[in-house]
């Protein structure tokens, strides 16, 4: 005797997978915000470090979240529809949940360190190229790891179609780009305009007459 209808608990794990992904992609959103309004263009206090933590710990709760939901549905297709599990969709997914496993961890041996580090002071301050570069890095694969498994819920038309090597293709291609092109705005933009606007205007207030 089944305990829910399969219908039932197919539901209830698609619920549950969409609040893991809500709570990683708006949390991810959200840190990247933090990071660049009250840590890149200001200093890092205790209080807005707070924050970031805690919202990172509601990322993890979301990831927490999406394993269990998606090994539910790997154990529902299993033994109800077997067939489902051919679907390369389903394995890019899985691929892309292991990304962000393995990111998430060093996201929290690696970067946040350096925030805890510069308590008081701005986010890139005696942070060196190669810690920079990390930080690029993680944060692209964050954000591009959170959303695509949303783009592949919603592309339905993927479903057994669509390779799951030329799935991961796309999705590693995005994260590269995304990566060069952060790189570069930060580059030719950010650091520019937070020198010459805010950084220096913020010398000459505190320049002695």
């Amino acid at each position: 005797m089944e305990l829910l209808p399969v219908e039932t608990l197919k539901t209830a794990l698609i619920a549950g997978h969409l609040l893991g992904l809500a709570f990683g992609v708006g949390g991810a959103l959200t840190l990247d915000i933090i990071a660049f309004r009250y840590f890149y263009l200001d200093r890092i206090t205790p209080e807005k470090l707070v924050l970031f933590h805690f919202i990172a710990r509601l990322v993890t709760v979301g990831l927490v979240i999406l394993w269990i939901t998606g090994l539910a549905f790997l154990w529902l297709y299993w033994q109800h529809q077997p067939e489902l599990l051919g679907n390369p969709k389903v394995w890019a997914k899985v691929t892309i949940v292991v990304v962000l496993t393995v990111n998430g961890y060093f996201l929290h041996h690696k970067v946040f360190p350096i925030l805890d580090r510069n308590l008081g002071r701005y986010l890139f301050y005696r942070v060196n190229v190669d810690e920079k570069a990390m930080m690029f890095t993680f944060s692209s694969i964050s954000i591009i790891s959170w959303g695509f498994p949303l783009v592949l819920g919603i592309a339905r038309s993927l479903n057994f179609t669509t390779g799951v090597e030329n799935i991961l293709a796309f999705y590693f291609l995005m994260l590269a780009s995304t990566c060069f092109v952060m790189l570069i705005i930060f580059k030719l933009f950010l650091e520019p305009f937070k020198r010459f606007v805010i950084d220096r205007p913020a010398r000459q207030r505190i320049a002695p007459p």
